[in-house]
């Protein structure tokens, strides 16, 4: 089978590696194979096709197709928790957080959409990592926080300064992001056109009455 490599300019950009480094380009192009296929449906032999190298050159980089999946996903996790939790940080009204939260959670998609679409799409390949702030005594791995997490904590915060009624937490949060998650599935399946950003103004007003009229 013949794999066409990406463009330069495509493949160039990082995820945790610098822009135009060999790394770079692996990262990138397995990215964007992993999108469309999901992780188990890609070899590494594709992957080094598509950057042009051989497949020992990727094991330079990575241990495994495995970690290099692994990476990836924990690069966008993490981005966006800390978002989320730079906004509750935020020294302005819980109104104003809301609408940044929307803003800026769009403007990161938009920004990396193959990244953002890899972990809409592909958490669940990591179930072991994501579902939670506990430790996980099957895997002895520690159990990552995520932007429902982070979105959870806001919340709590808003309701022990009275901005909102007390409720289900952990509901609220999902719900809150579902709002803008279930529109990007949507786009990631072609049936929204354009960046997400121009749909802010309405998530952010979704957002505020989930939030406000319950």
């Amino acid at each position: 089978m013949v794999v066409e490599t990406l463009n330069l300019g495509e493949m160039d950009r990082g995820v945790s590696a610098p822009d135009g480094s060999t790394k770079a380009r692996i990262e990138r192009a397995a990215l964007v194979l992993f999108v469309e296929r999901g992780v188990d449906g890609v070899a590494v032999r594709e992957i080094a096709a598509r950057v042009g190298i051989t497949d020992a050159a990727i094991y330079r980089h990575f241990k495994s197709k495995s970690e290099l999946a692994e990476s990836l996903m924990l690069a966008i996790h993490e981005r966006l928790t800390e978002l989320v939790r730079d906004i509750g940080a935020q020294d302005v009204s819980f109104r104003e957080k809301i609408t940044n939260l929307v803003n800026d959670y769009c403007a990161l998609a938009d920004d990396d959409w193959d990244l953002f679409s890899y972990h809409l799409l592909h958490l669940h390949h990591f179930p072991e990592l994501f579902v939670g702030d506990s430790h996980s005594p099957n895997s002895g791995r520690t159990r990552r926080a995520g932007p429902i997490s982070a979105c959870a904590e806001m919340l709590d915060a808003a309701v022990d300064e009275g901005e909102i009624a007390p409720g289900n937490i952990a509901l609220l949060a999902s719900m809150v992001l579902g709002i803008v998650l279930q529109a990007a599935s949507a786009k990631a399946h072609m049936r929204l056109r354009g960046p997400l950003s121009i749909y802010a103004p309405e998530f952010d007003k979704a957002v505020w009455a989930v939030l406000r009229h319950r």
